[in-house]
This record gives structure tokens, C-alpha cells and sequence, in this order.
């Protein structure tokens, strides 16, 4: 095993996900990261600025994967992934310059608030107060054993933003 395997073993460990699953670079505008049971792909949400490091109001949220069992490379969702399980759905928030409702179309009741914190600076925030926990990444425990793939519950990972510790909420799914 080499070095780097290591250190993303390691990682993973910390991060809260689990063993061997990569941790994605956290490049200008990332907000939060999707992983699966099924494989180690990665699913990125990413702020979407103007010329002048406003959020867009008509997409605020970029979304694409990381193929990392593809030696890494990035795409585009697919329609089917937009519309149904990967993709968002947002709505400005009235007298809040910047501030976004945001609904996982495939998980409407996680409630998310996208906040623009500075010119090309923007964060997301999950729970019922909408400012307390930064959403860093969710994992996404689901079983493929039938026709469909049913999910069991998920992880969500947040952190105050006083602190570098990842707090995790099990969410169960009937």
C-alpha cells in the first residue's frame, strides 16, 4: 500500500465517511459533496457567481460528479439524474439579498439554506435554524438488491462554524 493510499484511508476515517472513499478538493465555491454505498463516484454541489461574485439567482447551484473510478474526471449529471435524484431545486428567500431555500428533488424534507457570505463566497447551511451547522458532505446508505435501489438513511455531516469537528445526523428513510 502506498503513501497515498494511506493518507486517503486516513482521511476518510476522519472525515466521517467510509474507509477508502475519497475526499474531494474543496475548489472556490464548493458547498457540499454526495457519496454512495454503491461506489466511490462523488456527486459535487458547487456556488454558481456572476461576473461580480453574486449568486445567480436563476441557478445558484452548479452540480456535477467526480468519476473516481474513471481516473477522476468530471461530468455533467445526466437529465434523469437532475430530475430525479441528484439535482435542486431553489427558491430566493423575500427581503434576503443572496439567501436560497434548496431541496434535494430526490429528498425534499432535508432543509438547506444557501447563504452568500462575501463576494464569491457563499455557504450552505443545514437544520431548522438555517445558520448554525455548514453542511460539509452527506453519505448516502442505499441498498441495490432489487429492481430500484432503495435508500436505508443517510449521513449528514455539519460543522458549527466555530469549529473544525464534524458533527453526524442519521436520518432514517421509510
Amino acid at each position: 500500500m502506498n503513501f497515498l493510499n494511506i493518507t486517503i484511508i486516513l482521511l476518510s476515517s476522519l472525515s466521517g465517511s467510509p474507509v477508502r472513499y475519497p475526499i474531494p478538493v474543496k475548489n472556490e465555491g464548493h458547498l457540499f459533496y454526495i457519496q454512495r454505498t454503491h461506489n466511490t463516484n462523488t456527486v459535487i454541489y458547487e456556488a454558481n457567481f456572476d461576473k461580480n461574485g453574486l449568486l445567480c439567482p436563476d441557478k445558484p447551484i452548479k452540480v456535477h460528479w467526480i468519476l473516481y473510478e474513471k481516473d477522476s474526471i468530471i461530468e455533467p449529471l445526466t437529465r434523469l439524474e437532475n430530475a430525479f435524484a441528484f439535482g435542486v431545486k431553489h427558491h430566493l428567500i423575500e427581503n434576503k439579498t443572496g439567501e436560497f431555500d434548496i431541496q434535494l428533488v430526490s429528498y425534499k424534507k432535508l432543509k438547506l439554506r444557501l447563504k452568500q457570505i462575501a463576494p464569491f463566497k457563499a455557504q450552505i447551511f443545514h437544520g431548522s435554524d438555517q445558520s448554525s451547522k455548514c453542511l460539509d458532505h452527506i453519505f448516502v446508505n442505499a441498498n441495490d438488491a432489487g429492481l430500484w435501489t432503495k435508500v436505508k438513511f443517510l449521513e449528514v455531516y455539519t460543522q458549527s462554524p466555530n469549529s473544525k469537528d464534524l458533527i453526524q445526523e442519521k436520518i432514517e428513510i421509510n
